[in-house]
């Protein structure tokens, strides 16, 4: 029975609990303290990222990923820390055939062997979240079977209660919302895990004239949502080292022209036919396509960096979907820093990691934050430059590429269309003379309400009613204080003690247990 119960998948309760435990080995029991772990000493900070990436990869390739996606956010969290998390690494072990077999059974709604010729159990590509199989159509049409791994949703699930754990007792010493963090990843997971989506990227990469890598169409009836069919070289090999050259430029220019990109640009995704010669994307799930608007964004943010105007930047950050704060001074003042340093006459031999490192930088010590799409590109970039090998830097194609986005956004064909697509909205301008006569009436019947509301002003309150309230029982206590010391010093008559007024010493000792009770009060709140 051990043996069987062994081999069943873990809860998300039993999850949390593994969560809580592997925290606690690395120095994070704190967070869990009478919830999780009762009794549990919290420890030095020490080396915060080393720790953090070790028990993420002790708890698996989820787990793992949620690291990845911490560190690509530079703009929030330091860069030593950041740094740590970019190193996480697990190797995902393959699922079983068995759970294989099972899953694309159920999906396709018909066995194996009448759905395929033939079908590999070993997989072509293992990764966090997703797994490849070489398989046959009937006809020898070869193909490439994507599916996506089991027990993803139960990590996930298993985060959310521990984000909100750690939200309440650290929130205020975060440079980021754990929950929020957790939400964003949930939403990038199922996106990486959609296999509709990914169809419908490769649909668009097929479309492309100038796209250099040749990209496999989907069998639609052997797809689904979560299991998707593409279609495969008859005879396949592995790249070489100019072939991934010509991927990670492909790539680059792919990611700054079109927004597409690629959450884990790994080799096994690219293979070279070996009759034709030319370069496949064999694998083009777990793709993601930026915001039309967000990449306009993006576009004068490089049109503006081009021309070093500091002003520009801080204007575009926004159309970009980032934050930028009221003040904006300190922003200003980083990024004229960071433009000087990288611009000038050697600015072809920065890196594009070194160029992300120091943009995000600025951004996170003036204050601002970046739209978690615009992240994953700067990270996107870094990736497919280390694609092409260790010291090759694709600062040039990217300059290139972002010359000919900044084109496109400028041209004023784009213009004229985007400003006819947004006046032939009749819904939205005719709705505006109505909100118009509304607020006239309004104002008219004085009836026109105003309410401010700001995020911080009821935990302000509620520390200032806990000051106040201490404050009035200090001056209750020092007014006892005084009136049992002058009773104990000018009562003549009445029983004494010690030569004082026994009613004046009672005073005393009950002024000074309360007083001693309002001391440990404040010691505990850890504000003295």
């Amino acid at each position: 029975m051990e043996r069987v119960s062994r081999d069943l998948p873990e809860s998300p309760a039993r999850r949390v609990g593994r969560i809580a435990r592997v925290g606690a080995r690395y120095g994070f029991g704190f967070v869990f303290r009478s919830r999780l772990l009762p009794g549990r000493r919290r420890e030095e900070p020490g080396r915060v990222g080393t720790r953090l990436r070790f028990s993420l990869e002790e708890l698996g390739p989820t787990f793992a990923e949620l690291g990845r996606f911490l560190s690509i956010r530079r703009d929030l969290i330091p860069s030593d820390v950041a740094a740590e998390l970019g190193r996480t690494r697990v190797a995902a072990k393959p699922v079983r055939f068995a759970e294989v077999r099972a899953y694309v059974e159920r999906e396709l709604g018909n066995t194996l062997e009448r759905l395929f010729v033939e079908f590999d159990e070993v997989p072509v590509r293992v990764g966090p979240f997703t797994q490849s199989h070489r398989a046959g159509l009937p006809g020898g049409r070869p193909a490439l079977v994507v599916v996506d791994r089991t027990g993803v949703r139960r990590d996930l699930l298993a985060m959310r209660p521990v984000a909100d754990l750690t939200r309440r007792r650290l929130g205020d010493r975060l440079p980021l919302d754990p929950s929020s963090m957790v939400a964003e990843f949930t939403t990038h997971v199922t996106q990486r895990r959609d296999m509709f989506y990914s169809a419908q990227i490769s649909r668009r990469l097929r479309e492309l004239e100038d796209f250099r890598l040749i990209v496999p169409d989907v069998y639609r009836d052997y797809s689904t949502g979560r299991c998707v069919t593409l279609e495969a070289p008859a005879d396949s090999a592995l790249l070489e080292e100019e072939h991934y050259l010509e991927v990670s430029e492909t790539l680059v220019r792919l990611a700054l022209t079109e927004g597409v990109l690629l959450a884990d640009p790994a080799k096994a995704r690219f293979v070279l036919d070996s009759p034709a010669g030319g370069l496949w994307l064999a694998d083009p799930t777990e793709a993601f396509g930026l915001d039309p608007e967000r990449l306009r964004g993006v576009a004068e943010i490089l049109a503006a960096v081009r021309r070093g105007d500091v002003d520009g930047v801080v204007r575009a950050l926004p159309l970009a979907g980032s934050f930028v704060p009221h003040d904006d001074s300190d922003l200003r003042r980083e990024l004229r820093e960071v433009l000087g340093v990288l611009g000038g006459p050697l600015w072809r031999e920065h890196s594009l990691e070194e160029v992300r490192d120091r943009g995000l930088e600025a951004i996170r010590s003036g204050g601002a934050r970046l739209h978690v799409e615009v992240a994953q590109m700067a990270d996107f970039l870094v990736e497919a430059e280390r694609l092409g090998g260790e010291g090759q830097t694709r600062i040039v194609t990217a300059a290139e590429a972002a010359e000919v986005l900044i084109s496109r956004y400028r041209n004023p064909a784009y213009v004229a269309a985007r400003l006819a697509r947004r006046v032939a909205q009749p819904d939205a301008l005719a709705d505006y003379p109505r909100q118009v006569h509304a607020l006239l009436d309004e104002l008219k019947d004085g009836e026109v309400e105003v309410r401010f509301r700001h995020a911080g002003l009821d935990e302000l309150i509620s520390k200032v009613d806990i000051l106040a309230n201490r404050l009035v029982f200090a001056l209750l206590i020092a007014a006892l204080i005084i009136g049992s010391s002058m009773m104990a010093i000018f009562l003549k008559g009445g029983s004494r003690l010690l030569g004082v007024s026994v009613f004046g010493l009672l005073g005393f000792v009950f002024a000074a247990i309360l007083g001693l009770l309002l001391l440990i009060g404040i010691i505990r709140s850890g504000r003295l």
